[in-house]
Order: structure tokens, then C-alpha cells, then sequence
């Protein structure tokens, strides 16, 4: 199972706004804190028991850190020590609403259960001048 995060750019607030798919299909809202978040990159995901949410949670095996997890929350300035905020409902690019994190959990539970794993992949936003840049100078290059 792949859980891919396609984050978009950070809001002048701190906060940067992404989408949840899990296989392909999108999934849900994601908020994270820009001073806090994860690297993009590919990690391993974990279930684990969250004393603070009583509740299992998606963990995310980011090296050097502890406690990742994909939980509820509204504000990643407010509620994210460095976790990735889920939830159905985007106010604004700052603000979500709809906790989805406990419906993320049953449905990846089964692949935990089945020892099968469950990647976590992020994704940062395509920086379109910087792809532009190198179109046009491959252009200029293989045009001679």
C-alpha cells in the first residue's frame, strides 16, 4: 500500500496545505507545520497506540525522529509538533476540519495485520521555473 502526500506550496502563515491518496485515489486534506515537516522523500509507516489521542495511528518512520504520525487537528502551527495533520474539509489553506485520521487507520489496519507493508511517500510542489529553466536551456543546448 502506498499513502502518497503531494504537498503544495508553504502559506505566508507557516502552514503547508497537501493532499492524502492512498493507492492512487485521493484520500483526504493534509496540513503540516513548514518549520516542522518531514522531508520528501519515501518512509516506512507503522501502526502504533497514541496515548495523547487514545487512540492506534498511522506512524511515519521518519530517521532521527519519534512519534511522526498522521493525526486530527486544524491548524499545523497549533495542533503539529512535526506530524502531519488529516481531515476531509479544507477551509482555507491554513485551516482543515474532519478529522480523518482514525478512518485512514482501519483502512491501512488490515495490511499491518497482514505484515504486508505500507509506504509513506511525499512529494513536494514542482517548482515550474526551475522546470522551465532547464526546458528551455536543453532546448537552446540540442538546438545547435
Amino acid at each position: 500500500m502506498r499513502l502518497v502526500i503531494k504537498r503544495e506550496n508553504a502559506t505566508t502563515a507557516g502552514n503547508v496545505p497537501g493532499r492524502l491518496y492512498v493507492d492512487g485515489r485521493f484520500f483526504a486534506y493534509t496540513l503540516e507545520n513548514n518549520a516542522l515537516k518531514i522531508p520528501a522523500g519515501m518512509f516506512r509507516a507503522y501502526d502504533r497506540f497514541s496515548p495523547t489521542n487514545a487512540a492506534y495511528k498511522v506512524h511515519i518512520d521518519v530517521p532521527g525522529r519519534q512519534y511522526i504520525m498522521f493525526h486530527g487537528g486544524n491548524d499545523a502551527l497549533v495542533d503539529s509538533l512535526g506530524c502531519v495533520l488529516v481531515a476531509r474539509n479544507r477551509i482555507t489553506p491554513d485551516y482543515i476540519q474532519g478529522n480523518a485520521s482514525d478512518e485512514l487507520y482501519e483502512l491501512v489496519k488490515p495490511k499491518f495485520e497482514a505484515g504486508e507493508p505500507v509506504n509513506v511517500i511525499v512529494k513536494d510542489p514542482i517548482k515550474w521555473p526551475l522546470v522551465f529553466a532547464v526546458a528551455a536551456a536543453g532546448y537552446i543546448f540540442f538546438k545547435r
